[in-house]
């Protein structure tokens, strides 16, 4: 094969597009689903060869008919977490630490009482892992975090339509993201 000068060009123009790795990861946490199918999903961003960004989302719409005395169980949720992660190896491959902000609108009632939680919470968390890499475009992600922040709240006396008990505001601090991720990266 005949090398030209503009297939030589090519190549060292492309070179610094190969070399970069993958770039980008959308992910979904397998434990979410088991909190009555939580949907939910996180795509990041590489912006250092070891720095992500990242942005996350969790959805849970769900009321489910239960025999117990409660009638219905909900853990109804939608939220929104931004961050980083540094990672002291390279992205997406081995340890990593991260910090991020969080905003949550929530419904919790049913599960261990009767009574209901409606409200917001926002505040900022830290969150630790492991992803191991499975091939050259999946890994499993493992990992652990808590956060910090307010939330304000009304308390019902049960799941649907039950009178009004108070209402509260306080400041949290509460483990979170308890992970086991699939993540894909490209």
């Amino acid at each position: 094969m005949i090398m030209t000068k503009k297939t030589i060009l090519i190549f060292f123009l492309m070179l610094p597009l190969a070399s970069n790795g993958q770039k980008w990861a959308v992910s979904t946490n397998i434990l979410d689903y088991a909190n009555f199918l939580t949907l939910n999903g996180d795509i990041s961003y590489s912006v250092h060869k070891n720095w992500t960004v990242f942005l996350s989302a969790r959805y849970n719409p769900f009321v489910f008919n239960s025999d117990s005395s409660y009638g219905k169980l909900q853990n109804k949720t939608a939220t929104i977490s931004a961050g980083t992660r540094y990672w002291p190896f390279f992205v997406y491959s081995g340890f990593y630490i991260g910090t991020r902000v969080r905003w949550s609108a929530f419904n919790t009632g049913g599960i261990v009482s009767g009574r209901t939680c409606q409200g917001q919470a926002a505040g900022a968390g830290i969150n630790a892992g492991y992803s191991l890499l499975l091939t050259s475009f999946m890994n499993m992600e493992f990992g652990i975090g808590a956060w910090t922040g307010w939330a304000g709240y009304s308390k019902y006396s049960a799941p649907v339509c039950g009178r009004l008990l108070g209402t509260e505001s306080k400041w949290f601090i509460l483990p979170d993201e308890i992970k086991v991720s699939l993540l894909f990266t490209f």
